[in-house]
């Protein structure tokens, strides 16, 4: 009899020898990590949906612009966050660049707003095309050309 094993022949148990609880902790962390990482592209797009709505509502006008603005920080800062995490670098490289652009207290005119717009297309286009990790040179490009105008658009 395997004394790693219970007295039933299962998987180890606490107070068995060999348990190891760490390692059995380790293991249901990884496989779900596994299993968000399956779906993020598709979770992250519900939330860029939301994104969009936010932008098109900041778009009519200036009144609310801000509040709309801040819920699209809110967004970007945690789309930001996730993309590496779920191995999608340069969803995280795009968000920075949107959340430099519309940082709470900026005025954004029609110009942030349309460079904002460019930004959420990228971040489309690379969860759509699943576009993993940096993207390779046409991430590293489109990545520049978004933060080179997010740089132009400071005051």
């Amino acid at each position: 009899m395997d004394p790693r094993k219970d007295t039933h022949g299962g998987t180890p148990a606490a107070g068995d020898i060999g348990y190891n609880p760490l390692k059995e902790t380790l293991s249901r962390a990884e496989e779900a990590a596994t299993a968000l990482r399956a779906n993020y592209t598709e979770w992250a797009r519900i939330d860029l949906d939301n994104s969009q709505a936010r932008l098109d509502a900041a778009k009519r006008g200036v009144e609310g612009r801000r509040e709309q603005l801040d819920l699209l920080y809110a967004a970007m800062h945690n789309i930001k966050g996730q993309g590496t995490s779920f191995g999608y670098p340069l969803v995280t490289r795009i968000s920075q660049s949107l959340c430099r652009l519309i940082a709470p207290g900026r005025v954004l005119e029609e110009l942030g707003l349309k460079i904002a717009q460019a930004h959420l297309g990228a971040l489309k286009l690379v969860l759509e095309q699943k576009i993993a990790g940096k993207g390779g040179e046409v991430g590293e490009k489109l990545a520049a050309r978004l933060e080179s105008l997010t740089a132009g658009a400071e005051p």
